[in-house]
């Protein structure tokens, strides 16, 4: 008996990590393609597990849009600082915003919490831009140093960046989905040192980090 319940231990810890992942990768195609509409229901059936075992593992919707949101910061700072790091971090940085707005272009889910992240973030938002600013000042200020980032912009623009591609990308909709590279590459320009945008109309005062709401 002692041998079989040793077995069984195991066994019922890797079912449980193989159902976390199914669903993980259900819920992230899920919210992707339909957006925070999605039910825990969809998931379940997508993931091919019980509504009971998505509830059992990540407690209601909300917490498993913030376990999918959490993962997503993390690869969010780990690229900010890997710009940081790189021997040429303009480049980088380039690359590195096309992609996170590539990802918002493609991901209505995830758009839809960026633009609530800008307009009254949460308790999940709040935490992610505690995490991504002072990354995002890290990566700003060693672009400033190297005399291609002006002066005037700041790592909380970053945040507000995404959610203006973002919103770009609802406005574009079916008709026009490529819009969103138009609004990214008019703020790559006005973001750098050598840009032609008029300094009156650049050099603004530094935004303030969004704060979450109280009450209703």
């Amino acid at each position: 008996m002692a041998s079989e319940t040793n077995e069984s231990g195991p066994r019922l810890r890797s079912d449980a990590a193989r159902n976390v992942e199914r669903i993980t990768v259900a819920a992230s195609e899920a919210f992707a393609e339909h957006g925070l509409e999605v039910t825990m229901a969809d998931v379940a059936e997508r993931a091919g597990v019980g509504v009971g075992t998505v509830y059992r593992r990540f407690g209601d919707k909300a917490g498993l849009v913030d376990a999918l949101f959490t993962s997503q910061v993390d690869a969010v700072v780990m690229s900010m600082d890997a710009v940081s790091r790189a021997e040429d971090p303009a480049t980088s940085f380039v690359d590195h915003l096309a992609e996170l707005c590539a990802q918002l272009a493609e991901n209505k889910g995830l758009r839809q919490i960026v633009l609530q992240e800008v307009r009254s973030p949460g308790a999940a938002q709040s935490a992610a831009l505690e995490r991504i600013i002072p990354a995002s000042d890290v990566m700003v200020d060693r672009l400033k140093e190297l005399g291609w980032m002006r002066q005037s912009f700041h790592g909380a623009d970053v945040p507000l960046i995404l959610a203006a591609v973002g919103a770009a990308r609802e406005l574009g909709g079916a008709a026009h989905p490529a819009l969103w590279r138009r609004t990214l590459r008019l703020m790559v320009d006005g973001m750098r040192q050598d840009s032609r945008i008029p300094a009156d109309i650049a050099d603004v005062p530094e935004p303030a980090a969004p704060q979450p709401q109280t009450g209703i």
